[in-house]
């Protein structure tokens, strides 16, 4: 997406340091998305709690910010998107939002290199994503999606990709 975002970078980056801290810009950046339908909100903040407790890490949500491209949501994401350089993607549903900004991420090379998904096993999701946004050259299961069971196998990836010892991930999926 070829967006010019002019000075909201700037507001962004200023709501950004309001939020959390300046020192925080130096730390791998996490946009996490999924739905935020009370049911499921829950989980992420799970993964929100799992990602931070990481040193270096800091895991956020779009809806932490209220200043900027509010008159645009696509915009917001976007940027978000942009400045991130992580993206995690939890699927336990195909309603809502989280869609949209899935299209968006299968849509430009820059997003979904740096995007994880994790989709609930069995739940019933569009044909478009099952034979097609979720298979090579998007993302590769095991790599860079991930199906979880339940919370804990969901804790189990998230503890395992994001732990301070990178052999680890590796010696649990050989």
């Amino acid at each position: 997406m070829q967006v010019s975002h002019d000075s909201a970078w700037d507001d962004f980056l200023d709501e950004f340091t309001n939020i959390f801290s300046v020192y925080d810009l130096r730390k791998n950046k996490i946009f996490i998305c999924g739905s935020y339908s009370e049911d499921t909100f829950i989980n992420l903040q799970e993964v929100q709690k799992i990602v931070n407790a990481i040193e270096n890490n800091l895991g956020f949500f779009e809806k932490e910010f209220r200043r900027t491209h509010l008159e645009n949501l696509i915009l917001k994401f976007d940027l978000i998107a942009k400045f991130s350089n992580e993206i995690i993607m939890i699927i336990e549903h195909d309603k809502g939002g989280h869609m949209i900004e899935m299209g968006i991420i299968l849509s430009f090379k820059e997003f979904f290199e740096k995007t994880k998904v994790f989709v609930l096993k069995d739940v019933e999701i569009t044909e478009v994503l099952k034979r097609g946004g979720l298979l090579t050259p998007f993302f590769r299961e095991e790599e860079s999606l991930f199906y979880f069971e339940d919370i804990e196998t969901l804790r189990s990836y998230l503890k395992e990709l994001y732990s301070s010892d990178p052999l680890l991930f590796v010696r649990s999926v050989n």
